[in-house]
């Protein structure tokens, strides 16, 4: 790929790289500085590609672009920064007159870099029913959203799902339950979710999730979502909110269930609180579909889900230890772990082996 120098508008250059990576039904643009200019790539599927090359002074234009757009500083290269612009790009359906898309600066030792976020709304899923979810998924998140109380947690990597079910599920819950007061605490929001009040948390700021979740239990929350569970505060005042009746969903970075519920622990929770307020933890990730044309095209969830059951309960009281509680979880009626769905999709032709040993590893 060779380095292409400056030619013509920069402000349509960059519209039309933009409306490239919507083409392709990329979810992020970098544009990374290097020795020798700038690399643009685009991530498609969970995976990073190279798109084009530019040399240095035809990068930076286009970065100076991006940040007039957001409203940034551009004479302020030594510190990060963040903001949001609105574009008008055409989809392959119809017209869509206004985009809301983030964008994050970093300086690095060869100049600013880049990164876009597009809109999350034309990438994921809308429904529970179209998430295609492994069928013991569906059902536990089914029952959940029927549920008086309890806690659930989705974990796994990041770029695994974890916030597309949880607005499917919180979507499912408002269209199937009305009259409910559904809140959500999100860094940041993704995408709007009618019928959800979303507040946007600033996590090293003065609105961070604890000082929001404990001022939200006393607006009348039935069901709450928080985007992630990061500390100590945090969780005890989820897994209260648990107890007390609420439906609570969030994200957990752990790699597997036995994990999610030893990070708790090591937070500081009992594990009595842990095992009474746990409805259910559902691992994900995401495989790219195999695909004869191009490889791969699209990404199908794969998922695993630990209930706390009898045994789960026990290995969680008597010892909290990960290699007990994973013991538990595989001695339960029905469970299927994530290689065994994953496998199941090999066999089915929908993915490839090489993809499960990039996803799960050897």
């Amino acid at each position: 790929m060779s380095t292409r120098t400056g030619s013509g508008d920069v402000k349509q250059a960059v519209q039309d790289l933009l409306h490239d990576a919507l083409a392709r039904r990329a979810s992020d643009v970098h544009l990374e500085p290097t020795g020798e200019g700038y690399e643009i790539r685009s991530r498609v599927d969970g995976m990073l590609k190279p798109i084009d090359r530019l040399d240095a002074a035809t990068g930076r234009g286009y970065v100076n672009r991006l940040m007039v757009a957001a409203g940034l500083l551009t004479y302020h290269l030594d510190v990060p920064q963040e903001g949001q612009f609105r574009i008008e790009l055409d989809t392959s359906a119809e017209r869509v007159k206004a985009l809301d898309l983030r964008l994050a600066i970093m300086p690095t030792t060869h100049g600013l870099r880049a990164v876009v976020r597009l809109p999350a709304e034309l990438l994921q899923p809308r429904s529970l029913e179209t998430l295609d979810l492994p069928a013991a998924t569906y059902d536990i998140l089914q029952h959940f959203a029927a549920a008086d109380g309890g806690m659930l947690l989705m974990c796994g990597p990041a770029g695994s799902g974890k916030t597309t079910t949880i607005y499917a599920l919180l979507e499912h819950i408002v269209q199937r339950s009305s009259g409910l007061s559904v809140i959500s605490l999100e860094d940041p929001v993704e995408r709007d979710l009618p019928g959800v009040t979303q507040i946007e948390v600033t996590p090293f700021g003065n609105l961070t999730y604890e000082t929001a979740l404990r001022s939200i239990l006393r607006q009348d929350p039935q069901v709450l979502a928080l985007g992630e569970i990061r500390d100590r505060a945090t969780a005890s005042i989820a897994v209260q909110a648990a107890l007390s009746g609420h439906r609570l969903v969030s994200t957990l970075h752990a790699g597997s269930p036995e994990g999610a519920v030893v990070r708790l622990l090591e937070m500081g929770l009992e594990p009595y609180q842990v095992a009474s307020s746990l409805f259910a933890v559902v691992s994900t990730r995401l495989l790219r579909r195999g695909s004869a044309e191009a490889g791969y095209a699209g990404r199908v969830p794969i998922a695993e889900v630990t209930s706390v059951t009898p045994a789960v309960r026990q290995a969680l009281l008597a010892q909290g230890e990960a290699g007990a509680i994973r013991s538990a979880i595989e001695s339960a009626d029905g469970f299927v772990s994530l290689r065994a769905v994953a496998a199941s999709l090999v066999h089915a032709g929908v993915t490839d082996e090489a993809e499960v040993q990039r996803a799960l590893g050897g």
